[in-house]
């Protein structure tokens, strides 16, 4: 049974994306700011709200080492802001200044991952806060993006209905072409990982406007490359899937959806064990 712990009725515009450390919760809005919250109590911190973005903050994305805070908008900009004084860090220009609508560290804290709306990916170098590489990953808008668990890889999924593979050089390992029809929302890696002799195999999951959540096996082979297949549809939900995440330890998929419904699944059996309603005040 889900519970309601608090409700945050702080933004003024819709609320695009939430991101949660061991310590923070972040969110971001159509406002133009960020909010950052105590994950003990809710409480928002003294420097929030965040205002350094000229448009809606599409998304945010806390890092794993719980030092940094990412945002990404329309205004062509990804900002790197400290957690624990809400200063400005680096203001990463995407280049071509296209509308970045999608941005995510990888586990480790050293990279950090902005999509944009020209089809473009750039990889920032945390530390450095300077561009390590950029390409064209498509021709659709990129507004999903996630960080293998090794943090050697990550996967990119456009509005187009793809989902793609690719290694820090920018290099296509593997696609699908048509994962969700009439575009891909959302996606996410488990942080389990399985090993069988050389081949290491991931678990992603991706959400469509086909109101579909995928899960995906990847497979990948030092000697005989990577490969993608999908191992569940799970169709409990009869809107577009707009947000999924697994839960830290793996054991649980949620999902978000346009029907103002939440499923929660188990993540071995696939069973949607949970289904909340929107709950309206």
């Amino acid at each position: 049974m889900a519970v309601l712990l608090h409700s945050l009725q702080h933004h003024y515009g819709d609320v695009n994306c939430c991101s949660f450390s061991t310590e923070l919760l972040a969110t971001c809005s159509g406002d133009k700011t960020v909010r950052v919250y105590s994950a003990t109590d809710f409480s928002q911190l003294p420097f929030s709200p965040l205002t350094g973005h000229g448009y809606g903050v599409h998304c945010c994305s806390l890092s794993t080492c719980g030092t940094f805070l990412a945002s990404c908008s329309t205004d062509g900009l990804t900002v790197v802001w400290s957690t624990a004084t809400g200063a400005v860090i680096a203001r990463l220009e995407h280049p071509g200044r296209s509308p970045v609508r999608v941005c995510c560290f990888s586990p480790d804290s050293s990279f950090l991952l902005s999509g944009a709306s020209d089809g473009t990916v750039a990889l920032w170098g945390v530390r450095e806060k300077r561009l390590k590489r950029s390409s064209v990953v498509g021709e659709g808008t990129v507004v999903a993006c996630t960080f293998s668990p090794c943090g050697q890889m990550f996967v990119t999924g456009s509005t187009l209905g793809d989902v793609r593979l690719w290694n820090l050089a920018i290099k296509q390992l593997c696609t699908e072409k048509d994962a969700h029809d009439l575009g891909v929302n959302c996606c996410h890696f488990s942080p389990q990982t399985h090993i069988e002799s050389q081949t290491v195999k991931f678990r992603l999951a991706s959400g469509g406007q086909d109101s579909k959540l995928k899960v995906w096996i990847i497979s990948h082979c030092a000697t005989a490359g990577c490969s993608m297949n999908l191992i569940h549809s799970l169709t409990a939900q009869s809107l577009p899937v707009l947000c999924c995440a697994f839960s830290f330890d793996g054991q649980m998929l949620v999902s978000g959806s346009v029907d103002k419904t939440v499923a929660v699944y188990d993540a071995v059996s696939n069973q949607c064990y949970t289904f909340c309603a929107a709950l309206h005040h």
